[in-house]
């Protein structure tokens, strides 16, 4: 029987790196995106788990390099059977109108349209398979939008409605794609927010706690099983209970 794998982007982020752990503990051989950071030591954490590994470089702003990591990603094992997307950025809180269009444009093009060409190579080796499912990563930003993150929370709400198209679209060859929207979780993404903002979140927060990169690595194991076979096209809020962030 062959190994399931799984093809994880910014693995060097919070939630990435907990996800691959997780995959890696549940027997999965792990694909890793990098850029600008190093993996060896991930690289070894899953390898002590008696799985292969293998890393990759991804800049989400660069068609070819997208397309370079999935023909590199596929040739690596033989049976993938799960993608990760986990990739992205975010900028400091500010006022829409004060944010420099540059900024954005680099919010827009890594979050949005990086994991939009992500889903397309992906997909174009899954439907030949006819096997396989897409996690994305979205915010709860981009179900009840984020003040102070307008561009931000454009691409996340974007790519929610990207999963459900895709969801429909790709269906009759067996796939499934879904999504996971997490909250305040503590990450290197949101280590700048201390102090006040950070003890407000807290507080907004229903169980009283951030969320780890473990809590959303769960939910994305779950969408990637067979438990989750007939799920496809949901955005599930991992939260700790907020609905939304003042």
């Amino acid at each position: 029987m062959l190994r399931k794998s799984v093809v994880i982007t910014g693995a060097t982020g919070g939630i990435g790196r907990e996800t691959a752990l997780l995959f890696a503990e549940r027997g999965y051989n792990v694909v890793l995106s990098h850029h600008n950071a190093p993996t060896k030591e991930l690289e070894k954490q899953i390898k002590d788990k008696g799985v292969e590994v293998k890393s990759f470089d991804l800049e989400l702003e660069d068609e070819k390099s997208i397309k370079t990591f999935f023909d590199n990603a596929f040739k690596s094992f033989e049976y993938i059977d799960a993608i990760v997307l986990c990739a992205g950025i975010a900028d400091k809180f500010q006022f829409l109108f004060e944010q420099e269009v540059p900024v954005i444009d680099k919010i827009i093009n890594t979050n949005l349209r990086g994991t939009l060409l992500c889903n397309r190579e992906a997909l174009s080796y899954l439907t030949k398979q006819k096997h396989g499912n897409i996690v994305n990563i979205a915010s709860i930003y981009g179900t009840s939008g984020g003040s102070f993150e307008s561009a931000y929370s454009a691409t996340k709400g974007a790519i929610i409605a990207l999963t459900k198209s895709l969801a429909m679209e790709v269906a009759p060859f067996g796939l499934r794609v879904n999504a996971v929207a997490p909250g305040f979780i503590d990450t290197k993404m949101t280590a700048g927010i201390q102090g006040e903002a950070r003890l407000q979140a807290i507080e907004q927060t229903p169980l009283k706690r951030l969320g780890t990169g473990k809590d959303i690595a769960n939910m994305i194991y779950f969408l990637a099983s067979e438990e989750a076979s007939f799920i496809t096209g949901e955005c599930y809020s991992v939260t700790g209970g907020v609905l939304r962030f003042d």
